[in-house]
């Protein structure tokens, strides 16, 4: 019955404790920008928080958000972390949150596929690969 237990507590170490599902990115020339959208499905009791996105496909990856500028354009802005509620799904998709990919250090060709580390403050780090496609 211990080993039964011990067992169990193990493989439940193993389980994911956030799901990032359905990841793309649009394509673009080499030096240009592009954005990662993914479905962030916390499937645990606790609420996390994603804090930070890294590739070596760009210069820079940054968490944005889409927001309306004072005169009613749209804009995008930087934001330090996304909340991730407790049995959630947060949704990254075009004209909501999104991952900034600055300066890519590659060309984006459809098909192809990126690799990306996802920080959060208790999941911890999450690698997902991406497939690259117009949406």
């Amino acid at each position: 019955m211990v080993l039964f237990l011990s067992l169990l507590a193990l493989l439940n170490s193993f389980s994911p404790k956030v799901k990032i599902e359905n990841a793309w990115v649009r394509p673009a020339a080499r030096g240009m920008n592009s954005a990662l959208y993914f479905n962030l499905d916390n499937v645990t009791t606790k609420a996390d928080a994603l804090y930070k996105v890294t590739s070596k496909s760009a210069e820079v990856v940054q968490l944005h958000s889409t927001v309306k500028n004072n005169d009613g354009t749209m804009g995008m802005k930087e934001i330090k972390q996304i909340a991730i509620p407790a049995k959630s799904v947060v949704k990254f998709e075009p004209g909501g949150y999104h991952v900034m990919l600055i300066n890519l250090k590659r060309s984006l060709r459809p098909h192809s596929k990126i690799e990306f580390t996802f920080y959060f403050k208790s999941a911890g780090k999450v690698k997902v690969k991406a497939i690259v496609k117009k949406e």
